[in-house]
């Protein structure tokens, strides 16, 4: 496909989230098999959200960045601070911050429209763009899509990382009017696009119940794993037996309450039987969720076994997830989490605390000595970790099937299919 691509990514370097990085495997993957990827990005992203670090755009990607004329983050949130103690004195307690709700829409990073749309007409017309490519969230950046389709009549694709208006664990307390807007917005996108890229199955099908009409339009590319990050095998295991987790622990989502008391229960349970203790067992946490997961360790007095971190490089996170001995995996239907796909891909089997559906079907093809338990029952997590223990004990432990998982999930692979879709329906 030789084709000029526009590429509109909030989420690229020099920042380091998660989100960065199905956006750089699409541009440098674009680029060697055949596409020309211009990428637009945010000059002076939110650091009070986002995470900006010495990250460079792989070698050979044009670049650019357009600032954001306001970044109100941690504006609204100072605003909501004050208002929720002042509320407070009158017994009247808000559940959360309604200034976001009022004043962001489609979202905090609105501030980048304006300023990228501008630039994104002058990249079209000077570089000769044959299609507009979008990576959400945040939604804003959908904006942004949308107007050069309104002014260019390129084809538009945008690529959902994570669903906009859908119902989901963390509208459980937005407010009406909200999800109307969000919901009138988010059609009105779909309306404009000739490609709308999920990272699911299960999310697929329910855009295509909820737009019937756009059904053919509507496609799953998994997150998946970059082939170049497969990291030389480690010399060895941690010398303690090791649970890793890494990311956000979604606290927020109430669906998984059960799944996060039943794995601190199951730890609990394994310490009151005397079958693991600090000298022999540890639960290593990386992330932004250090705090909560902390109080949950004290909560069912297993601290002692729980070390929690901050976030560290992404290189250096797959280094711990090798020398782990299970990693623990959590989902928030109907998207997955991009963990998944590094431990499968690192040959480490899972613990996967998680409702049935996809994750579990992907799971169980490439990973034999995976475990899942779907129940929410710590008793079925003491009992995985138990085994585990003693399969490694007994060397019984099976290899994943990762050159089958990679054939499939590579980045490589998903962006060539993504290349294909993308022939096939931006004809113009």
């Amino acid at each position: 496909m030789s084709k000029n691509i526009l590429m509109i990514c909030y989420y690229y370097p020099p920042l380091i989230d998660v989100g960065c990085k199905r956006s750089i495997a699409f541009s440098k993957y674009f680029k060697k098999h055949g596409g020309i990827p211009y990428v637009l990005s945010v000059k002076n992203p939110d650091r009070t959200y986002c995470s900006v670090g010495d990250d460079i755009p792989p070698q050979g990607i044009h670049t650019e960045y357009s600032c954001s004329i306001i970044n109100v983050y941690k504006f609204f949130g100072k605003l909501n601070g004050l208002l929720t103690r002042i509320l407070k004195f009158i017994g009247v307690e808000l559940k959360r911050n309604y200034f976001y709700d009022i004043f962001c829409i489609p979202d905090i990073f609105f501030g980048w429209i304006p300023l990228a749309t501008i630039k994104g007409l002058r990249l079209v017309k000077q570089y000769n763009i044959d299609f507009v490519y979008v990576s959400c969230p945040p939604f804003s950046s959908a904006s942004i899509g949308v107007l050069l389709q309104k002014f260019t009549k390129k084809p538009l694709i945008l690529d959902f990382r994570d669903p906009f208006a859908l119902d989901k664990p963390s509208n459980v307390t937005c407010p009406r009017f909200r999800r109307l807007v969000d919901r009138k917005t988010e059609s009105y996108f779909l309306k404009q696009v000739s490609v709308l890229i999920v990272t699911s199955e299960e999310l697929r099908k329910e855009y295509i119940e909820k737009y019937y009409k756009l059904r053919g339009k509507i496609f799953a590319i998994h997150n998946g794993f970059d082939p170049e990050l497969l990291i030389e095998k480690v010399s060895g295991k941690s010398p303690k037996f090791t649970i890793v987790y890494t990311g956000n622990f979604y606290f927020i989502a109430s669906a998984l309450d059960i799944f996060t008391h039943s794995f601190f229960k199951g730890l609990s349970k394994l310490k009151e039987l005397g079958k693991i203790d600090s000298s022999n067992f540890q639960f290593l946490y990386y992330g932004e969720s250090k705090i909560a997961i902390e109080q949950c360790a004290t909560d069912y007095g297993v601290q002692d076994l729980v070390v929690a971190k901050s976030r560290i490089s992404h290189q250096e996170m797959l280094t711990v997830i090798s020398r782990s001995h299970l990693e623990l995996v959590r989902v928030v239907k109907p998207m997955i989490s991009t963990k998944i796909f590094e431990g499968l891909a690192l040959n480490i089997p899972l613990l996967a605390t998680i409702p049935s559906g996809e994750v579990e079907e992907i799971i169980r093809r490439y990973s034999p000595s995976s475990y899942i338990t779907s129940k929410g029952s710590p008793e079925e997590v003491a009992a995985a970790i138990l085994d585990a223990m003693q399969k490694y004990k007994d060397n019984k432990i099976q290899d994943n099937n990762v050159d089958e998982f990679m054939k499939r999930f590579s980045r490589e692979n998903l962006t060539l299919k993504l290349m294909d879709i993308i022939e096939e329906k931006c004809r113009y």
